[in-house]
């Protein structure tokens, strides 16, 4: 916009000078040297007008391209971002489906050496097994023809010792054929079937009273051996629980799940989740707590992420393989907490 403006300011000269002047006669005429000096003062009166139309036009169309190149760099963000949106979907669909499909190609090809091996295993278990009933059949006609023999020989053995005995104790034997035939004689006699009856009596109790503590002995015996095979397996669970095979420095891992949680309040809650074996353990618990509780979670390692990623990909195809929209809505907030 064009603007007009006045200014006024007082201006000091100094001036300093000498001239030679002549002056008329009046006695004798002739020249002389005059010297001068001294300040002048002056007012000065400047007025500008300032003509900024031509400058405000050029602004204007300056303004006019700027927002015309504007509009054009926001039309060419918009078209490259959308641009860039669907080439990544494309590659990332592409990377993703091929992912998949090597993976399954490198399965299926693991599942068949796998289903090789195990025929073959199994081709190799079948005859080993046929080999053990032969042997199992062989040593079988051994056992029995080996058994025959040794009874017979016991047998003759028993015989001849029998035999010994009543040679080396004859006197005995004559002994007890006379007390029977003493025996049998008496039995002839009138008492003789009350004698019976009260010695069946007195068999029959006795036998009753020997058989129950016969049971009572074996109940015991059975007593001890179920707590001698209870003791046995307990302290073998235990020993087997107990020892772990392998070096002295090998280190072993359990799986371990630690859970954080904030209230509204502030307030801060850890929990850590082990095995049932060892969870009866309260101070390894909380030194786990402790631990983890230092441990930075947030992984930054790029590797790491993406293996992460790859493995609740593949667990999410062979968990939920539907294509109902119920599976689609359940993979998409997977995905979405994923990358969160």
């Amino acid at each position: 916009m064009s603007y007009s403006r006045s200014f006024r300011k007082t201006i000091s000269v100094h001036y300093e000078g000498s001239k030679i002047v002549s002056y008329p006669a009046s006695q004798s005429g002739g020249t002389t040297t005059v010297h001068y000096s001294g300040t002048a003062y002056e007012d000065v009166d400047v007025n500008i007008y300032v003509d900024t139309l031509p400058f405000d036009e050029s602004v204007h169309d300056c303004n006019s391209h700027v927002n015309g190149l504007t509009t054009s760099i926001g039309a060419m963000n918009v078209a490259q971002c959308a641009a860039i949106k669907k080439n990544a979907e494309k590659v990332s669909k592409t990377i993703i489906d091929g992912f998949f499909h090597t993976a399954k190609a490198d399965l299926s090809t693991q599942k068949a050496e796998l289903e090789q091996v195990v025929e073959a295993r199994l081709l190799l278990l079948r005859q080993q097994a046929e080999t053990l009933r032969e042997k199992q059949k062989a040593m079988e006609v051994d056992y029995a023809r080996t058994t025959a023999r040794y009874q017979k020989l016991f047998t003759d053995l028993n015989n001849e010792l029998s035999a010994r005995i009543h040679e080396i104790d004859q006197p005995v034997f004559n002994l007890v054929k006379e007390v029977d035939a003493q025996s049998d004689r008496m039995l002839h006699t009138d008492m003789v079937q009350t004698a019976v009856t009260m010695s069946k009596e007195s068999s029959v109790l006795q036998a009753q009273i020997s058989a129950a503590t016969v049971k009572h002995h074996a109940l015991e015996a059975m007593n001890q051996a179920q707590g001698f095979l209870v003791s046995k397996a307990t302290t073998e669970k235990t020993i087997q629980d107990s020892c772990i095979e392998g070096a002295g420095d090998v280190r072993y891992m359990i799986p371990v799940c630690y859970m954080k949680t904030e209230s509204e309040n502030q307030r801060v809650d850890r929990e850590c989740f082990i095995p049932d074996y060892y969870s009866s353990n309260k101070l390894l618990k909380d030194n786990l707590c402790e631990t983890l509780d230092d441990v930075n979670l947030d992984s930054s390692d790029d590797a790491f992420s993406e293996q992460l990623k790859s493995y609740v990909q593949s667990e999410i195809a062979s968990k939920i393989g539907g294509d109902d929209s119920h599976s689609a809505r359940v993979r998409a907030m997977i995905n979405k907490m994923l990358n969160k």
